[in-house]
């Protein structure tokens, strides 16, 4: 059977732990075994998973590139991921988002080179115009059963797994009820709801916050807005830039300290990621990079540059403990998207590992016990 040796980040030990793991032909971890010896071999991480991303390496996944999909697979790899959710701008429905869910899901069941696709997140059409950030106002539409239906069917694959709505406009909160009922978890966002409005979601079913702090409503002392509400809402997963440009480092320090369990780490990356500066287009706007910053022409950001191993080394470089910092990258965005399998090393689980050296650069990710990117 494979195996490696390292120095392992264990559940439930949640530290570096010096040990080799073994695995089987299924890709499923058989055991790990402590070793003596304190730093032989890389630095191995469950893999990381991303719920949030629109593109990379000059592909969005907008476009109608048949390969997109594979070809952003493979992309993500070398940054240590091994699952990501492919998410939408707010479009019409028919023909652009029906066209990228069928197109994705097809693609997810020809199978992945790279990182597995594990579904789509519609960020959109559903949200309030005066929070759009660099979503095209023109294609926001109000939230009803009908529209619904038609945006996703009945769902029963569960290949849609998240939509960003905003719970404040009229129709939202019985759309988010009939979203829960169709087994897509809602996301809170791109919205100026009150922290009341904010609650009675999160009583519809809703169980996240979009992109945390960014195109929401923000905690002021007498209406905490949905800012408030993902601080405060012990039962809140909050979505986290960790770039430097969305949200500052001491508010990502503070976040991590006051509500660790809670925080998913994403991207929001679009085409630009992993490329030069220049001119880029996200869901078919064009979009300008300077800087690690990506902008439209009225300088709205217009999602980010970041990747996830980027975004590991900034928190490291924040002192962000790296515990927290796993279950942000793996732990929690599995447990999230509902694969109990994934996110942790441990026996039974399956083999997706990134391996990095001691200036944490990727060395190589492996899927379920395969090597889906080696740099060795």
């Amino acid at each position: 059977m494979p195996s490696l040796r390292g120095r392992l980040f264990l559940h439930p030990e949640n530290h570096l732990v010096p040990a080799e793991i073994t695995w089987d032909d299924g890709g499923r971890i058989e055991r790990i075994e402590p070793m003596l010896s304190a730093n032989t071999g890389p630095v191995v991480l469950p893999g990381f998973i991303d719920e949030h991303i629109h593109g990379i390496s000059g592909m969005d996944v907008m476009d109608e590139d048949s390969n997109r999909f594979v070809n952003m697979s493979q992309a993500l790899a070398r940054h240590g991921v091994t699952g990501f959710v492919a998410a939408t701008v707010t479009a019409p429905i028919d023909p652009d988002l029906k066209r990228v869910i069928k197109q994705s899901r097809a693609a997810a069941q020809d199978g992945m080179p790279g990182a597995s696709l594990l579904g789509i997140h519609l960020e959109g059409p559903f949200i309030d115009p005066t929070c759009k950030g660099a979503q095209p106002e023109s294609s926001i539409i109000a939230p009803t059963i009908e529209r619904a239906r038609e945006l996703i069917g009945d769902n029963s694959d569960g290949w849609v797994r998240l939509i960003t709505m905003a719970p404040n406009i009229p129709g939202a909160l019985d759309v988010v009820r009939w979203m829960v009922s169709r087994r897509v978890a809602v996301n809170l966002g791109h919205s100026g709801a009150t922290w009341d409005i904010g609650r009675e979601a999160l009583e519809a079913g809703a169980t996240g916050l979009t992109h945390f702090f960014n195109a929401m409503s923000p905690l002021k002392h007498r209406e905490p807005g949905l800012a408030g509400l993902g601080l405060m809402s012990s039962q809140v997963w909050c979505e986290l830039i960790t770039d430097g440009i969305h949200v500052r480092p001491e508010v990502v320090r503070y976040v991590f300290q006051t509500m660790g369990k809670r925080v998913l780490l994403i991207t929001d990356a679009m085409a630009a990621a992993a490329m030069p500066d220049g001119d880029y287009r996200l869901g078919g706007r064009p979009v300008r990079v300077f800087g690690g910053s990506a902008r439209l022409a009225d300088g709205t950001l217009a999602g980010s540059v970041l990747t996830l191993d980027h975004a590991l080394r900034n928190l490291l470089q924040w002192e962000v403990p790296l515990p927290a910092i796993v279950a942000a990258i793996s732990q929690n965005p599995a447990a999230r998207l509902g694969l109990p399998d994934r996110g942790r090393l441990a026996p039974a689980m399956r083999a997706d590992m990134v391996l990095m050296d001691s200036d944490w650069q990727i060395q190589a990710t492996l899927r379920a016990g395969v090597a889906i990117y080696d740099a060795r």
